[in-house]
């Protein structure tokens, strides 16, 4: 006997010998799971009269990163954004924060000139008035267009014209890159304590004031896709008898909402032959990373009037990391002596494709020329980009107040919102 049957979720097919066959088939109705969600999204964003919910495998939501602004640092791009066109994300909060004369707006007017390369507009705050219009232009920021600069020292002020700044050009043009620079947060003073007496109390005002702006204006940030950085300066906590006292002013508001905090640190000075000094070394680490893994440092150099230089970091970066098979060839970047060398040979053969002879000091040539620049470039990646689930890429300091704070940040900033 030989026949069919249907039910809403199984198949019977009967052949002639009577042998069944079953097979288990599954109906598809109108609505699966994923039109379940999908039908979710468009309910939400139906009773809330705008667009608050997203499928995060097709739509572009405000915690997607659409575009990366270079800091004028390679190495310091990777350790930031993971991946070789990396750089500060847009649409994120970000605290750049060391000691004084340590390149901190150093680094912000190169941020700056990044963002006008790419056509966008760049908001300068000024509250500390130490702002160098000569600077600017050695540094290569064009201050005639796409720079506005702003001088005022209250904090409810920065925060209100940040906010205004980004709603009027957004309405201009909504997919310009906006940069606004917040220099600095030390300087600045609540209006309270600017109206007041000397001699009036103000403790937790410019704390409370930097908290009640930040979760205002951090959702127009992401919906506008502005990168606001803010930069700041270290103190020194009372009463720390062990590891490291300094902090950061303002209260945890910034540490909080920063997707990236930027940790400074100083080394040696940079002098000619004159013994003039004309730069410093200065290293970064990233103490707090929400788009890429944190805890992750570098180094470079900053030559005044110039700008930033790390050739010769990059070659130790290299370096060290060794030989690496790139599209079937092996590149390796090696040298101990005066003479350095980029040799690139065929992984089969063994055949020499090239072999570029050099000092350390002209390895910026090196990376410059087209006819090595691909090696390099690709060796680098390779160098900098790393997984996420390394646990031997973190490199937190126990002795060191923020790091320890910024962990403790992590683990806590889901359940508390800061108040001071």
């Amino acid at each position: 006997m030989s026949g069919a049957f249907f039910a809403p979720d199984l198949y019977l097919n009967t052949d002639s010998c009577g042998s069944i066959l079953v097979t288990i088939g599954v109906i598809m109705t109108k609505k699966n799971t994923n039109d379940f969600t999908d039908d979710l999204i468009s309910a939400l964003n139906k009773e809330h009269g705008s667009k608050i919910a997203y499928n995060l495998a097709h739509d572009t939501s405000p915690t997607h990163v659409n575009r990366w602004i270079s800091t004028g640092s390679r190495l310091l791009d990777y350790i930031i954004a993971n991946r070789n066109d990396g750089g500060l994300p847009e649409g994120r909060i970000v605290e750049i924060f060391g000691p004084p004369s340590i390149g901190k707006s150093h680094i912000a007017i190169q941020i700056a000139r990044s963002t006008q390369q790419m056509g966008g507009i760049v908001v300068y705050i000024d509250t500390e008035n130490a702002t160098s219009v000569e600077n600017l232009a050695l540094l290569g920021v064009d201050i005639t267009k796409r720079f506005v600069y702003v001088d005022t020292h209250c904090t409810e002020e920065v925060l209100s014209i940040a906010e205004s700044t980004i709603m009027k050009a957004k309405a201009m043009d909504k997919n310009v890159p906006i940069t606004i620079v917040w220099d600095s947060v030390a300087a600045s003073s609540p209006k309270a304590e600017l109206v007041g007496d000397y001699d009036k109390e103000s403790i937790g005002l410019q704390a409370r004031a930097i908290s009640k702006g930040m979760r205002k204006i951090t959702g127009v940030i992401a919906n506008q896709n502005v990168l606001f950085i803010c930069l700041n300066q270290i103190r020194t906590k009372v009463g720390v008898m062990y590891g490291d006292p300094t902090t950061t002013p303002g209260g945890k508001a910034i540490p909080f909402h920063s997707s990236v905090r930027i940790k400074l640190g100083a080394g040696q000075q940079i002098q000619d032959k004159n013994k003039n000094v004309i730069g410093i070394h200065v290293s970064a680490k990233t103490i707090k990373n929400k788009v890429s893994a944190p805890f992750r440092d570098c180094k470079f150099e900053i030559h005044f009037g110039i700008g930033i230089k790390e050739h010769e970091q990059i070659f130790d970066v290299l370096r060290k990391h060794g030989k690496e098979l790139i599209d079937g060839k092996e590149v390796c970047i090696a040298g101990s002596g005066t003479w350095k060398s980029l040799m690139v040979t065929d992984a089969k053969t063994g055949e020499v494709l090239v072999e570029k002879k050099f000092y350390k000091t002209e390895f910026d040539q090196i990376l410059k020329d087209p006819e090595y620049s691909a090696y390099t470039d690709a060796l680098l990646e390779r160098a900098m980009v790393k997984k996420m689930s390394n646990p031997n890429e973190i490199n937190i300091d126990p002795e060191s107040y923020e790091e320890v704070r910024a962990v403790a940040l992590d683990l806590e900033e889901d359940l508390i919102l800061p108040e001071e």
